[in-house]
């Protein structure tokens, strides 16, 4: 079964790509608008599942590895993290429910980067990584983190199904 996505799919999935850099510069990087971040990546990340879905009913199995499947990871990982964070600063609170839940998304993210020991991905789950040892507030977390993450060595169908456990999440 061919998993070609056809052109217009694929300039869909870098425009989405364009508005994710897009946002993460002017509300996160730059101003730090949680609450403006989170609404437009919750509308993006929205956009992203029904794709996602989309394509899922379409083709009836996870996608091959190719590069339109790698293109959706390498937005997706990175799209759930910020939206991620974005949630947490707008919820800054010392609940254990919140922090548990913001810990399981980051490494949802984290898992989802196809490729993981590529230097480009290398530089993103060490982003994650420190977030993920400043929420849980356990020294030393950030490399056992990155250790884990690097040993799995998530295959691209590894990847979609933990993209598939977050998206679940996100549309409780």
């Amino acid at each position: 079964m061919s998993t070609k996505v056809p052109l217009k799919n694929a300039v869909y999935l870098l425009q989405i790509k364009e508005q994710l850099d897009e946002i993460v510069f002017n509300y996160i990087d730059t101003s730090q608008k949680w609450e403006v971040a989170y609404d437009k990546l919750d509308e993006l990340l929205e956009k992203a599942t029904i794709y996602y879905n989309g394509f899922m009913e379409a083709n009836g199995d996870k996608p091959k590895e190719n590069t339109s499947a790698i293109l959706f990871l390498n937005i997706s990982f990175r799209l759930i993290y910020f939206h991620t964070i974005s949630y947490y600063h707008l919820k800054v609170t010392n609940k254990e429910a919140v922090k548990n839940q913001v810990l399981e998304l980051i490494t949802l993210a984290a898992n989802c980067i196809p490729d993981v020991q590529k230097e480009g991905h290398a530089e993103y789950l060490n982003e994650i990584a420190k977030s993920y040892e400043e929420i849980s507030q356990v020294k030393g977390k950030q490399v056992e983190f990155e250790q884990s993450i690097i040993e799995q060595d998530n295959r691209i169908v590894d990847c979609f199904n933990y993209y598939s456990k977050a998206s679940s999440l996100f549309l409780k």
